[in-house]
């Protein structure tokens, strides 16, 4: 991975003095730092968050207090949903899954309003199952969208529910929709 040149060269320009011990997994780093056998650990933002939050639960000790620096990525390491090579058909369901909520969230539609705005514009009426929808080229019912969008919510929804309870909030962070900063956008519904 790049979590130890990422690590290595934020000391650098920091000016700070480090040992870099790596170790198989981060279950394994992370026992070393409950442990006190080191000083830190790194990983994936999304990551610490969530390590964090689950041993903060758990009750390990000192795990509430445990402090997640800087505040801006070291790195730029996108994460996104994964799906096998060489399988086209299911890249596109996956893709536009996630492409529905993201739109459907730059309109303003949720869970709660969708059956009220599925015909705001033509974008949406393709998105969410009427004239021109293109859910039925990839093999998926025409409402398969406004059923994502009903049951689980747009991009915020799902985001708010899931990672803001850890500390991860899309406002001012490049999880921010493109419209207020941030880097989440999806191509158009055609």
């Amino acid at each position: 991975t790049t979590t130890e040149k990422n690590i290595v060269e934020w000391a650098r320009v920091g000016g700070a003095e480090i040992i870099v011990e790596g170790t198989e997994t981060f279950p394994e780093s992370m026992e070393r730092f409950k442990e006190g056998t080191c000083d830190l650990v790194t990983t994936d933002g999304s990551g610490l968050v969530g390590n964090k939050a689950t041993e903060t639960a758990a009750g390990t000790p000192g795990a509430a207090e445990w402090v997640i620096f800087p505040s801006a990525p070291i790195s730029k390491e996108p994460l996104g949903p994964a799906y096998r090579q060489n399988d086209s058909a299911w890249a596109d369901v996956i893709n536009w899954t996630v492409h529905a909520t993201i739109i459907a969230d730059e309109k303003g539609v949720t869970s709660a309003n969708i059956d009220d705005n599925r015909e705001i514009d033509p974008e949406a009426g393709r998105l969410f199952g009427l004239e021109g929808e293109v859910q039925s080229a990839m093999g998926l019912p025409a409402d398969a969208f406004y059923q994502v969008v009903k049951q689980v919510g747009n991009y915020d929804e799902i985001y708010s529910r899931n990672l803001n309870p850890v500390g991860l909030t899309r406002e001012g962070s490049l999880n921010a929709s493109f419209v207020d900063g941030g880097m989440i956008y999806a191509p158009p519904a055609r």
